[in-house]
């Protein structure tokens, strides 16, 4: 017996952009990591690394949901991460704004899905995100409250690295 595929186009669709976003975020991630490794931000690079990780475990979650509806996850090429972090405020920046365009990304998905087995689905997502967005502004407001002082950001990458 053939498995019925139990996802419209539009949502079949939809759901690989969403494996695409968190491909990508963890592509972006684990270049980031890389950068701040290389400036001496050990915390921050344990910190970015394990987002690089949580980001994976996202994608298989669509993977497998998807497997479970009837089709499968395509995975897609990944454009090459360019951008460049200077230290520890302009990478917090970054996840912070990955992570808010990802929240957008579910918001829109969400409310334009068609299947509502696939919106209750997504509703994790959603709150995976609004705690992400509000980590990431609880750092910058953090790192903002040492206005760059060197001493300061180390005692901050030193609290990413414990967890």
């Amino acid at each position: 017996m053939q498995i019925a595929n139990l996802l419209d186009k539009a949502t079949e669709d939809m759901l690989n952009k969403a494996v695409q976003s968190e491909l990508y975020a963890s592509h972006l991630y684990r270049h980031v990591a890389n950068q701040l490794q290389r400036i001496g931000y050990f915390g921050a690079q344990k910190f970015f690394a394990g987002e690089s990780a949580d980001e994976l475990t996202h994608y298989q979650k669509i993977a497998d949901y998807m497997n479970d509806r009837g089709t499968s996850a395509k995975v897609p090429a990944l454009e090459a991460c360019t951008e460049t972090v200077s230290g520890l405020i302009d990478s917090l920046e970054l996840g912070y704004e990955t992570e808010l365009q990802l929240m957008r990304d579910y918001e829109k998905w969400y409310r334009e899905c068609k299947c509502v087995t696939t919106q209750q689905f997504l509703l994790q997502f959603l709150e995976t995100q609004r705690k992400s967005v509000g980590e990431y502004g609880d750092l910058l407001a953090r790192a903002g409250l040492v206005n760059n002082d060197k001493c300061g950001l180390m005692i901050i990458d030193q609290e990413l690295k414990n967890g």
